[in-house]
């Protein structure tokens, strides 16, 4: 089969014209930079009367020759792409063609061998100006003004967004720090609130956003007199024009954007709002994972979920082990169509203000896998952009999923996949299942979940006084003079911190079980931080009592950890509540209706 190159498509892109959906063959390819998701490759391109070795693939587009989709002498039709002038050490500037989205008309295995007899393309024998439309010279008199001037002072650069025009622009994914010359149009993704810090060599603030536009993102960070100066005025989804900032190898340990590099703010940084049209700039790149497919990552990846909200939990307050600060974190129940649901916790003013009570469509980028005990969870770090009801279309097709029957579908819960024991991980067990499973009798301790009823509740020896330092939790013995001592930091203090320790019984219809809950667990089912218990304890003893009466008979879906140990040579069952959350009874009902379904057979 002959396949029909765009001949002279080369030459005129460039030359900086404009040439629409050139169709052109792939003679190799090479990797220049990065590592992982981060990997950039340069192709070899040919229309069949040039050949060209300076394109430069975008790297969302990077799976298609990981997997070999786009191969050796692929023909392609090359949809968008844009172009940038670089820096070509001791030859002036380069120009690059950054491909963004491309279809492949003809597998390189289909095709088989080079197109034509093409050459390669030379700038030094190439016309200056675009192929299509001589340029007519400009008076030297009236020289073209530059876009990036002065203020009428002199202090500091402005940005006349009225002289540039989208050839002018750069795109984010030809930014290197070898270049000093370069304005990129970009949307912003996210700001972080401005956090400040002090030490021994001063004081400062920093805040940093996401910035992305139709070749990849970056993130840029502003300090000090910068934080003064930008912060109010950039807003999240609005786009700006941004140049003169100082570009660096980006810190992995901060960012997890696919960009080798990021943007530092300085004294010479322009930036200007975008007033005209912006919607050719993209809103926010998602890499969604099936949440049935993150069960098989590994802990600690980077990732981006788009879910419906089918639960959420209180806000719970505890205090960071490093800082001492108090934090505020609400844990989110997420389910899509894979029939996978996994708990995204939320944290600070997103776990206050998040409203669980419509079911809402949850997209989260850039959101961290943990695990803990065997069970799998998500975490919003502070760079991740959380999103309710996105208008994306994965959005609302999942919309339609949940509202015409994916809400009553059986899903496989990845953060209850805990232990030894695999059985169904959202499945509800009853304490005499447990039992005749064995769950607890193997070297490691099994998890299950099960609705039980807190029948008793042991409200002596209940709350504790712990060493104050956010590490250790030891009782403290108190020294009966002011002082509080903790035998395991060897140390003395005027202060402590309350911190619970619950024993209690739970009972099902089938039996009931003596039961441990720590400090976070009792705090969900008692309802009140361990802090605000403490109080009560030694100033409200009859309201600390009448706490403990009315949790009884409080019915709660228990997620409990059981480990057969053993004290004074006889064994027992040591049962710990891992999680306590309200019924769900719209979850709850369907699970009764399937049960009855599967013991008559009857459809209720």
């Amino acid at each position: 089969m002959a396949y029909k190159l765009s001949e002279g498509s080369l030459e005129i892109i460039m030359n900086g014209g404009h040439y629409d959906k050139p169709v052109m063959q792939v003679l190799g390819s090479k990797k220049i930079q990065g590592s992982g998701a981060n990997e950039r490759f340069r192709l070899l391109v040919s229309d069949g009367k040039h050949s060209h070795s300076f394109a430069m693939l975008a790297t969302q587009l990077n799976d298609k020759l990981i997997t070999g989709e786009l191969s050796d002498y692929s023909v392609v039709q090359i949809d968008r792409f844009v172009t940038s002038l670089l820096k070509n050490t001791g030859k002036g500037e380069k120009r690059v063609m950054i491909i963004l989205d491309i279809t492949i008309l003809a597998s390189g295995a289909a095709v088989g061998k080079k197109i034509g007899n093409p050459v390669t393309w030379s700038e030094d024998a190439a016309p200056t100006t675009p192929a299509q439309a001589p340029m007519q010279p400009v008076p030297k008199q009236n020289p073209a003004p530059s876009p990036i001037g002065r203020m009428a002072n002199g202090s500091a650069p402005s940005l006349d967004t009225s002289l540039i025009s989208s050839q002018m622009t750069h795109p984010i994914a030809s930014l290197s720090p070898y270049q000093n010359k370069w304005i990129i149009k970009a949307r912003v993704m996210s700001k972080s609130p401005v956090r400040t810090w002090s030490n021994a060599r001063g004081e400062g603030k920093l805040f940093s956003m996401d910035l992305c536009d139709e070749s990849g993102e970056i993130r840029a960070t502003a300090f000090r007199d910068a934080v003064d100066k930008f912060y109010d005025m950039i807003q999240v989804d609005k786009v700006y024009y941004i140049s003169r900032c100082q570009l660096k190898t980006a810190n992995k340990q901060f960012t997890n954007l696919k960009n080798d590099y990021e943007m530092t703010f300085t004294n010479e940084t322009v930036v200007a709002e975008c007033t005209e049209d912006s919607s050719s700039v993209p809103t926010i790149k998602y890499d969604f994972v099936p949440i049935s497919d993150i069960a098989n990552k590994t802990p600690d990846v980077i990732l981006d979920v788009i879910g419906v909200c089918k639960s959420a939990a209180d806000v719970q307050e505890l205090t960071a082990r490093t800082t001492g600060k108090l934090l505020k974190k609400r844990e989110a129940t997420l389910v899509d169509q894979s029939g996978g649901a996994i708990v995204l916790t939320l944290w600070g003013n997103e776990a206050e203000t998040f409203d669980a009570s419509t079911n809402p469509v949850v997209s989260a980028k850039g959101a961290r896998l943990t695990e803990f005990n065997g069970s799998k969870s998500l975490s919003c770090a502070a760079s991740t952009m959380l999103r309710l009801n996105p208008d994306l279309p994965e959005a609302h097709k999942l919309r339609g999923w949940y509202d015409n029957g994916g809400a009553d579908m059986e899903i496989v819960n990845i953060s209850a996949r805990q232990g030894g024991y695999s059985g169904g991980s959202n499945e509800w067990l009853t304490f005499s299942e447990a039992e005749a499973r064995q769950l607890g009798s193997g070297e490691k301790g099994d998890y299950y979940s099960l609705l039980g009823v807190l029948t008793f509740t042991f409200a002596d020896n209940a709350v504790y006084k712990a060493c104050p330092q956010e590490q250790c939790n030891k009782k403290l013995v108190d020294q009966e003079n002011g002082l509080f001592r903790c035998e395991k930091c060897n140390r003395e203090y005027p202060n402590y911190k309350y911190r619970l320790l619950l024993g209690a019984t739970v009972s099902d219809p089938t039996g009931d079980q003596r039961i441990t809950a720590f400090n976070e667990s009792a705090e969900a089912m008692l309802g009140k931080p361990a802090a605000d218990i403490g109080r009560m304890f030694e100033y409200d003893k009859a309201g600390y009592s009448q706490l403990f009466e009315d949790v009884k008979f409080q019915t709660f879906v228990f997620k409990f950890r059981t480990k057969l140990e053993t004290y004074n040579d006889e064994a027992r069952l040591k049962t710990t509540v891992m999680t306590a959350v309200p019924v769900d009874y719209k979850d709850a009902n369907a699970r009764l209706l399937k049960s009855i379904k599967s013991v008559t057979g009857v459809e209720v």
